[in-house]
């Protein structure tokens, strides 16, 4: 359930010198001869038109600028995406294709020059990790446990390689806008300030201004709000029947702060264990307050009833933009923080037995 898949899944690269007449970008998409062609930036908050054009013949020209390296859009129509990558500030050209975003072959950038060494890699690990997910089914279909656990290790040890990979890489380019965008998006999830912190103070001054730099440090500083040890944010928001109501009420239990939606299908999944450990552990001091990202009344209240979630629940039903998910740094759900009687922090995103076990261990059992 991520928020940011679209920038995830998209092409970047490399910083170089700036030009002061911006970029010029080259172009032909095959398998479409009319048409209106967009160029799409991204400012961090949402994706916007830089320059529009016709096609003739397939052909296009589309200009721009950036201060560094940014990855841009082409958007074929209103919808239709055909080439993702780095722009810089000269000529590019982009050979795009109608029927494959994956095909776009661009020169004349730098940048995409060295982001193609991290992505030709990465789908080189890809690829290895689909034969041994391939290998896991076929060993499941077959009742073959050995096999089905040879294959989970070498699954764990390829998400392991790709890690490594990934760091070594933005290692390697601390001067490049590709580490920050890397960085974003192979361990901007799950990394914690203290991380990030780490990563953002390696990258070289130059690249300091990038929109993903900047991204980064927003989600650190977000993180070290919510960081272990630290106070929960206050806040009071409505519940299902339009009553505010205040998470400090709460002080004096221990308190799972639980992010979930009705259509989010892994919160739907958790939450018969969350209701084990409140039914357990209700009458002892423990207890939980949703925070729902829904945006339609009835689909929440719906799922609280069908799911028999009896304690407290608060939703601005504002989706991604739910004001409480926004100020604790939210980006995927279920999300989770456990609290002490004083409203510290100390543990996120337990679930299952890893939620009951520390609940043994909060009440001396």
């Amino acid at each position: 359930m991520k928020k940011f898949l679209f920038l995830l899944l998209a092409l970047s690269a490399f910083a170089a010198c700036s030009s002061p007449d911006g970029f010029t970008i080259k172009g032909n998409i095959q398998g479409q001869d009319s048409g209106e062609v967009a160029l799409l930036k991204y400012d961090g908050k949402q994706w916007n038109v830089e320059d529009t054009t016709k096609l003739d013949n397939g052909n296009f020209v589309l200009k721009g600028k950036t201060d560094l390296p940014e990855l841009r859009v082409i958007r074929l129509g209103q919808k239709k995406l055909v080439s993702q990558f780095f722009a810089e500030n000269g000529k590019i050209n982009v050979q795009a294709y109608a029927d494959s975003l994956d095909k776009t072959v661009v020169t004349g950038s730098k940048s995409n020059d060295i982001f193609s060494q991290f992505t030709d890699e990465m789908k080189r690990l890809s690829s290895e990790a689909k034969d041994i997910q391939q290998r896991y089914a076929k060993a499941r279909m077959s009742g073959d446990e050995d096999g089905m656990k040879k294959a989970q290790i070498d699954i764990e040890a390829m998400v392991d390689n790709q890690k490594v990979f990934a760091k070594n890489f933005i290692r390697e380019h601390k001067n490049s806008t590709v580490a920050p965008f890397v960085a974003l998006w192979q361990f901007g999830q799950t990394a914690t300030y203290n991380d990030l912190d780490t990563l953002i103070a390696s990258f070289d001054p130059s690249i300091k201004e990038s929109i993903y730099v900047k991204e980064l440090q927003k989600m650190a500083d977000q993180r070290r709000v919510t960081g272990i040890g630290a106070v929960a944010p206050d806040f009071t928001m409505n519940d299902p029947d339009g009553n505010p109501f205040t998470l400090s009420s709460l002080r004096g239990k221990y308190v799972l702060l639980d992010f979930w939606a009705s259509w989010c299908a892994p919160c739907r999944q958790e939450n018969p264990n969350v209701v084990k450990v409140y039914n357990e552990y209700k009458d002892k001091g423990f207890t939980v307050l949703g925070v729902s990202l829904d945006r339609d009344h009835d689909a929440w209240v719906k799922a609280i009833k069908d799911d028999h979630l009896t304690w407290h629940q608060v939703s601005d039903l504002q989706y991604w933009n739910n004001k409480v998910a926004k100020e604790y740094g939210v980006t995927s759900i279920p999300h989770s923080l456990l609290l002490d009687k004083d409203g510290k922090i100390i543990a996120k995103n337990l679930r299952g037995p890893a939620l009951e076990q520390k609940l043994k261990e909060v009440f001396g059992e």
